[in-house]
């Protein structure tokens, strides 16, 4: 389930230097690469959030935020921190090279430089992060083989892996399962709500679901599940939902909070699922702080303006202790709302701007001076 399979390879280039940059964009092109080019390290960061590359390519001594600056905040962030890095510098000092590799970085090409190396490196860098994501793959799904409960992966409208744990509970085969989807198990009064949120989420709207309903058991009868899911990797370019099965004993809603899956089980899932695809949104201290301190003097106020957009005073508060690091929980517990209505919001928030996660988000409300912390 190789995430590059029969999809072109996307690389983020991230350089100042208008010439070099442009050639360098047409050198990849030919060779069937998709680029995008950002020309500083601001808008490098925002575009390595938008596009998720496959890799990125960087430069290091760039105005305001250098090359450092971009990988220390990228590596902070579950959704960027397993993408390889690769350093393009002019400087050929040797404490220059162990500094960047030291940090982390993948690689560190010095210019002047061949295009035959930094295809090379390229190639190399690729191979290696897509043998490491195969890994953490067989390792999911061997672990899930003896997990307790019912595990899938589920895209567009069909379940194409699921465990022996689901097969028990549902009654159907593996076989059977991977024809089906949730609008076929989902009982017929309830299957018209549960498939909105599920699409919701698969259109990276929301980062879970965690929902009740009914399903048809084959032998006939319905049964209560609770269903948890995640955006997780992708499958020929397309997104995956990975998620659990579990009996529900509770009475049938679409409220989570007295779930029969404990905090701790949804944690350990979602970091089994952050091993195989990078996309968690986990927005630590951390990384809130280094985002205010590269953006939040930034009056730079492109693209959308911001008199453009009418923002609700719910979602400003929201928007605040989003860049606060409180979670969904904890900001729905504060605002004495529930987590439906909090990831409402910050869905709102998300399309209003056209972000497709809510670190995009902070990065607006930062840029723009929408929030005071």
């Amino acid at each position: 389930m190789s995430n590059q399979t029969d999809t072109t390879v996307k690389i983020l280039l991230i350089e100042d230097d208008k010439a070099l940059a442009m050639t360098i964009i047409n050198l990849l092109r030919v060779k069937g690469y998709e680029i995008s080019h950002a020309p500083d390290g601001a808008v490098g960061i925002q575009k390595a959030f938008e596009i998720l590359p496959d890799l990125i390519l960087c430069d290091i001594s760039m105005k305001e935020i250098s090359g450092y600056d971009v990988f220390n905040v990228l590596k902070e962030s579950s959704a960027t921190a397993m993408i390889p890095f690769v350093f393009l510098t002019a400087k050929s000092e040797l404490k220059d090279i162990r500094f960047g590799m030291q940090l982390g970085a993948d690689d560190y090409i010095v210019k002047p430089f061949e295009y035959d190396e930094l295809l090379t490196s390229i190639a190399t860098r690729l191979n290696k992060a897509e043998a490491h994501r195969k890994a953490n793959e067989e390792k999911f799904i061997a672990l899930s083989m003896i997990s307790p409960y019912g595990i899938y992966i589920y895209q567009g409208d069909k379940f194409i892996e699921t465990n022996p744990s689901l097969s028990n509970m549902l009654g159907y085969g593996r076989n059977e399962l991977l024809s089906m989807g949730f609008s076929d198990l989902i009982a017929d009064d309830q299957n018209q709500s549960a498939m909105e949120k599920i699409n919701r989420c698969l259109q990276g709207f929301v980062k879970e679901i965690h929902i009740k309903f009914r399903v048809k058991h084959k032998a006939g009868n319905l049964i209560n599940v609770e269903v948890y899911g995640v955006e997780g990797i992708k499958v020929k370019g397309r997104t995956s939902l990975l998620g659990i099965f579990s009996p529900a004993k509770q009475a049938i809603t679409d409220d989570s909070a007295n779930s029969g899956l404990s905090l701790d089980e949804i944690k350990e899932f979602e970091k089994a699922v952050d091993l195989i695809s990078g996309k968690g949104t986990y927005v630590s201290d951390e990384l809130i702080n280094k985002l205010r301190t590269l953006f939040q003097k930034d009056n730079d106020t492109e693209g959308k303006k911001i008199d453009d957009i009418a923002f609700s005073d719910r979602e400003l508060e929201i928007l605040t202790l989003v860049c606060k690091g409180f979670s969904t929980k904890e900001i729905g517990d504060k605002l004495f709302i529930s987590n439906r209505t909090v990831e409402k919001h910050r869905a709102n928030l998300m399309t209003k701007i056209g972000a497709k996660n809510i670190i995009e988000v902070i990065i607006y409300g930062l840029k723009h001076q929408l929030i005071d912390i």
